[in-house]
């Protein structure tokens, strides 16, 4: 199978061996949850605390260097037919732009969770870290409409319908980090989301976006706003 791969230093973290192709699958599960609230926070500290998942904010000292050695990590939140929401393994197999100034993680389409039949899995969040507080990227809008087509845009939980969207977290601190926040887009919508984590969690609405008519290229218009009641988390 595609993630049968040697037990890496990490053993949240799968990755090809050298010379193979992208894995087209994460296996799982790597942490199990009741809600998929707990299972996004919970996600968001494991992997910006991950080496290299930040690097810290974009004014301070050594912020450069911290950037260009930094890692992205990605994976998969999904949810179960005995009601459970399950983080996949992880993976740091990453995609750099020909011009060096950009990278993202190559998000594998599906899990391979042994436990259940590959039809019965629902896939919801498609979650990974971004190296600072930094909005999600067109590479990230465009995976997350080509996973939409493969697995549909809402699921239905036993929390009602949830909306596929993609997840970047981040931190500002580079030492012992905590997750600081993360932006959520939702292709049905349209919307950006922006979670910040000070003494509570808030949220506000950052973009609207818009595709070109064939869905290749994203437009993102500023458009300031507040969440729906129902936004996570």
């Amino acid at each position: 199978m595609a993630c049968a791969t040697p037990q890496a230093a990490d053993p949240d973290t799968v990755r090809p061996r050298p010379g193979e192709p992208p894995l087209t699958q994460l296996s799982g599960p790597l942490r199990i949850f009741d809600s998929y609230q707990n299972a996004l926070l919970s996600a968001c500290q494991k992997i910006v605390s991950k080496p290299r998942a930040t690097a810290g904010r974009r004014d301070a000292q050594g912020f450069d260097t911290r950037w260009r050695v930094g890692t992205e990590y990605c994976a998969w939140i999904y949810y179960t037919p005995d009601g459970k929401y399950v983080l996949s393994k992880l993976t740091d197999q990453t995609s750099v732009a020909a011009t060096g100034q950009s990278k993202h993680c190559l998000i594998p389409s599906y899990v391979d969770d042994q436990r259940f039949p590959a039809d019965s899995i629902k896939y919801i969040f498609v979650i990974h870290n971004h190296l600072y507080d930094d909005l999600l990227s067109d590479d990230d809008l465009s995976v997350t409409l080509k996973q939409g087509r493969h697995h549909g845009f809402e699921a239905a939980t036993k929390d009602g319908r949830i909306q596929l969207s993609a997840i970047a977290f981040f931190a500002n601190e580079v030492e012992s980090p905590k997750c600081a926040g993360f932006y959520q887009y939702l292709p049905l919508t349209g919307q950006i989301l922006k979670w910040s984590r000070t003494t509570r969690w808030e949220c506000e609405q950052t973009h609207t976006v818009e595709w070109d008519a064939d869905f290749a290229k994203p437009h993102l218009t500023e458009a300031k706003g507040f969440c729906f009641k129902d936004a996570t988390p």
